[in-house]
């Protein structure tokens, strides 16, 4: 216990100014007393048990973070009710942009991308190699992406299409 009494006031301090919270730093506080408490036989024969004291806190703290990032309130990020989300809007423009590409484009986007066709598997049922396949498919993934950029006019971000524009029917 004096220790802690000697070490729990300048823990208290850093925790406050970390935390900016009388009650989250109370909450962690709470949490390292009990913990050198459960720790007492090991935690009395330390050298430097103030040092510990301190470890414990920052981990803690860092817990403390990990779970403050983890539990935001998702409902600030809930869609509105009548907006379908982008990737569901969009497959109303690739059915309009598929025909618009080559028979060999079209074939293969629609067996490996639509149909869940491995490339070995259609590299086999179209007597190609697997290089050819794969090149293939590239190009014809390329080919629809700027269909896609230039008459649907989506857009990407960080995280991949954000919006788009239909095109008439």
């Amino acid at each position: 216990m004096k220790a802690w009494d000697e070490t729990e006031s300048v823990l208290y301090g850093w925790l406050m100014k970390q935390t900016q919270s009388q009650h989250e730093t109370e909450d962690i506080m709470q949490e390292v007393f009990l913990k050198a408490m459960s720790n007492r036989e090991r935690f009395c024969t330390l050298d430097d048990s103030r040092s510990w004291l301190f470890k414990i806190t920052k981990n803690h703290f860092i817990d403390y973070l990990r779970r403050k990032v983890d539990c935001k309130d998702i409902g600030e990020f809930v869609a509105p009710d009548n907006v379908l989300p982008v990737m569901t809007q969009l497959q109303t423009c690739l059915p309009r942009l598929l025909p618009k590409l080559s028979a060999k484009d079209r074939h293969i986007i629609e067996e490996c991308d639509l149909n869940g066709l491995t490339q070995l598997e259609y590299a086999k049922r179209n007597e190609l190699s697997l290089p050819a396949t794969k090149a293939r498919l590239r190009r014809a993934r390329l080919e629809l992406k700027d269909k896609l950029i230039n008459e649907c006019m989506v857009k990407q971000d960080h995280t991949g299409v954000c919006c788009f524009k239909r095109i008439q029917a």
